[in-house]
């Protein structure tokens, strides 16, 4: 049985703001880059990615919708006039698997479907229900569509439930169909899961039926409130944000993230601190779940299915929703700066905020560099010498040449011994040549070395150099040596 709902035609021409950029362009290797946009105070929430590599974004307040391009360039669009003075009036918008744009507006009584390029496909205005009578009656929340290109939307007034909406059959819901709170997320195969809408189940998600019409619900631990938010992950059936709700007088507190496995009902859940609240969640082309991060510590964490992860600030900024680009930075909107603010990564990889107490992600290990190669010792080379070299006052000149590359010179030291027996001729003698020079080295030959050198004759000695405190030979020759 089906609750039915009217749907009218479109006929309204949607406003779009000229092209605008407001600051220049980002080079693609920017760390973090602001793009301002063009309406104040536009009460901007989520963003997501379209197929062409664009990203949309909701602007609640000022009843728009935006979208910017890897390059920075933001362009606005009018929704349908409001009736209603209460601010606010956007809820929710997501792109479907063909580009299109949908989006929950005037206070949850229309759904609306853009074109790719901005223009208004339709309207739908959902029909009233449970005695509701007045503005903002019903309510829709949020919205996600699905591989199929059908729109899926959280339903509350006097009950809660869920709406689907096909471009050419209008919305429908159904008497049976789960109850369903404000929080709607796609899994992995395309179907959706949402808060429990009953009061008495807060602590519980539902896996809605394929046919909007069942559901299982699933218990989670009250270590937190109900989630924030609900997305695909790496493993388990769905991810989930949590956290205590904050008063007037205090932020969000107590935030954690997890998933649940429906084949087991059991969850894995990590505290990310008592002063964080992780928001709304994505899992990234790294395959980790990233997430905006509320609370008394602004900015954005991330966690992978083994709990390593990390809550990183971002400046000053306030990140409300988040999308990774077609560039693999994240973009995400901020209410507060009303910015869309991008940002890469490897900026976001170290925890440098204070937490609080109940942090239980893993700190990423940050790899030891390794130590710097030390340069390969430049000792330089013999020159060839002609004819006989003669001991002279002992010691025997030995040529060597420094390189003109040889950036810090060459040294090392000389070394002498027969060639044949190869018996030590003296201790050696340490050198310093400069680059493009070439020096003659002094060895003195040793009592036992001048013994065996015979007067008078020729012997062949072997000339070796080495670095200073090696053995290694880097370069040798064969001169002939006589003792006068």
């Amino acid at each position: 049985m089906t609750r039915a709902l009217t749907a009218r035609a479109a006929a309204l021409a949607l406003l779009a703001s000229p092209l605008l950029v407001l600051t220049a362009t980002a080079p693609a290797d920017a760390a973090v880059t602001v793009f301002p946009v063009p309406t104040s105070a536009a009460g901007l929430g989520r963003i997501t990615t379209a197929p062409d590599g664009s990203m949309w974004f909701a602007e609640e307040d000022a009843n728009k919708v935006g979208r910017i391009t890897t390059a920075g360039q933001v362009q606005e669009f009018a929704l349908p006039p409001t009736d209603s003075s209460v601010e606010g009036p956007v809820q929710s918008l997501d792109v479907g698997p063909d580009g299109s744009v949908w989006v929950v507006t005037e206070h949850g009584e229309d759904v609306v479907r853009l074109s790719s390029t901005g223009q208004l496909l339709d309207s739908w205005t959902f029909e009233n229900y449970d005695g509701c009578v007045g503005d903002t009656c019903p309510y829709g929340g949020e919205v996600r569509v699905d591989p199929a290109g059908k729109a899926w939307v959280t339903m509350n007034y006097g009950s809660s439930f869920i709406a689907v909406v096909t471009p050419t059959g209008g919305p429908i819901a159904y008497n049976n169909s789960p109850e369903c709170d404000d929080v709607l997320g796609e899994a992995a195969d395309g179907s959706m899961w949402c808060q429990n809408g009953s009061p008495q189940a807060q602590d519980t998600i539902t896996h809605v039926g394929a046919d909007a019409a069942s559901g299982t619900t699933y218990p989670l631990p009250s270590d937190a409130s109900y989630p924030n938010a609900l997305a695909a992950g790496p493993v388990g059936s769905i991810w989930f944000t949590r956290s205590w709700t904050g008063t007037f007088a205090t932020s969000p507190s107590h935030g954690s993230v997890g998933y649940l496995d429906a084949a087991t009902g059991a969850t894995q859940i990590w505290g990310t601190g008592s002063r964080s609240a992780p928001q709304d969640l994505v899992k990234g082309p790294d395959n980790q779940m990233w997430f905006t991060n509320a609370g008394a510590v602004p900015g954005i964490g991330h966690v992978s299915a083994t709990g390593v992860g990390a809550v990183s600030s971002v400046g000053n900024y306030q990140p409300t929703s988040l999308t990774f680009g077609p560039d693999g930075a994240i973009w995400f909107t901020d209410a507060t700066n009303n910015a869309i603010v991008r940002v890469t990564t490897d900026q976001l990889q170290t925890t440098n905020v204070d937490l609080g107490d109940g942090v239980t992600i893993v700190p990423p290990t940050v790899p030891t560099p390794p130590p710097a190669p030390v340069p390969a010792a430049v000792v330089g080379t013999i020159a060839k010498v002609k004819g006989v070299t003669s001991v002279r006052r002992g010691k025997v000149a030995v040529p060597v040449t420094c390189p003109e590359g040889a950036a810090t010179g060459c040294r090392g030291v000389v070394g002498l011994e027969l060639a044949k027996g190869g018996k030590s001729l003296g201790e050696g003698k340490a050198y310093v040549v400069r680059a493009g020079k070439k020096a003659k080295v002094k060895v003195a030959l040793s009592k036992k070395g001048l013994k065996r050198l015979r007067p008078g004759k020729v012997v062949k000695v072997r000339v070796e150099l080495t670095a200073k405190g090696s053995s290694k030979v880097l370069a040798k020759r064969t001169i002939r040596v006589r003792r006068s």
